[in-house]
């Protein structure tokens, strides 16, 4: 114990928090940039007016009230050293934010996973041709409940430390908070994860097997290849959001089950510590990742996003200085440099 609590002192967990702030400010304001691009593109084009893009732009919204917020708090918490009363205030309002985002993200991709398992394994449900929209619209309200019901608590239950007022805890785990931390992971990730596997494991099982009658297997092949990608892309994004996320659910369980608080872990030693502190900081990064994830697997959003930034003034300026260089002449170069 006493070597345990001598390693522990010579740890400056201040320093830690201190640079683990310092870094995310501008990589949350890359995410903000990035979902604002992500969310232009959306809105602006014809060819994103369906049904699943119209479901993304609640998880870009959200994703971007998260970066805001976020890089405005990690921005205060660099520069200065809030009140005991404003560092309580602040660090609520963060959960708030940050579960939230989380929330309504991953709500949104079960919806799109339901849609698209109607639209593509039951085309012809007549209750679902009928009472599309406010069969979504009642999904997006239980999803908002679902939701609601853990994030409208963590404006109470989180909470600083008077000799630490940066750094964010539930700082005393009781029967309450660990029954909260329990639903939290039921709401949050259990319910979604068991959705989302449902959802498009039936597609997936679906598109392997069936061929339109009338049509041969290259035919068939052909026509559904695009919906195989897009549905590639959304199964990718919806692992992605279950496997940076369940450290974070996994450590909340932990908590719950052992009732020590995050600076109560310190304790066990510094591995366990910023394992704990990491897994919290992963599922903040959701909304910064998110942005990414649309580009790398949706073309048509890759495809505009380059025609947007390519048309910069920047960006021009910058490619017509690149290919003047190029133009001169190997000798004229040499010239130049002499």
């Amino acid at each position: 114990m006493n070597a345990s609590s001598n390693t522990n002192n010579t740890i400056d967990y201040h320093a830690i928090n201190a640079y683990a702030y310092a870094a995310a400010i501008p990589i949350s304001m890359i995410g903000l940039l990035t979902n604002i691009l992500i969310f232009y593109i959306i809105v602006k084009h014809k060819i994103f007016r369906k049904t699943t893009y119209y479901l993304l732009r609640i998880s870009v919204v959200s994703d971007i009230i998260s970066n805001s917020t976020t890089s405005f708090a990690y921005m205060i918490v660099s520069v200065a050293n809030p009140s005991y009363p404003d560092g309580i205030a602040l660090c609520r309002v963060l959960v708030f934010v940050i579960l939230s985002s989380y929330g309504a993200s991953m709500m949104t991709l079960c919806v799109i996973g339901i849609d698209r398992y109607f639209a593509i394994v039951r085309p012809l449900s007549s209750f679902y041709r009928q009472h599309k929209y406010s069969f979504i619209g009642g999904l997006l309200a239980t999803g908002g409940v679902l939701t609601l019901s853990i994030t409208i608590p963590a404006l109470f239950f989180p909470s600083v430390y008077p000799d630490d007022t940066k750094f964010c805890d539930f700082i005393s785990v009781t029967p309450l908070v660990s029954f909260y931390f329990t639903m939290s992971t039921i709401n949050l990730y259990i319910i979604p994860a068991i959705t989302l596997m449902i959802s498009y494991g039936k597609i997936i099982f679906y598109m392997r097997s069936y061929v339109r009658p009338g049509q041969g297997v290259t035919a068939a092949d052909e026509e559904n290849e695009k919906k195989k990608k897009f549905i590639r892309m959304l199964t990718f994004i919806a692992g992605s959001y279950l496997l940076i996320s369940w450290p974070f659910f996994a450590t909340s369980l932990g908590m719950a089950i052992t009732g020590k608080s995050l600076r109560q872990i310190r304790q066990f030693g510094v591995v366990y510590y910023l394992l704990a502190f990491f897994s919290f900081s992963t599922t903040t990064a959701i909304s910064i990742i998110n942005p990414f994830l649309y580009l790398n697997f949706d073309h048509a959003i890759r495809k505009k996003a380059k025609q947007h930034i390519i048309s910069l003034p920047v960006v021009r300026t910058m490619m017509a200085s690149s290919t003047d260089e190029s133009a001169v002449p190997s000798g004229n170069k040499s010239a130049n440099l002499a």
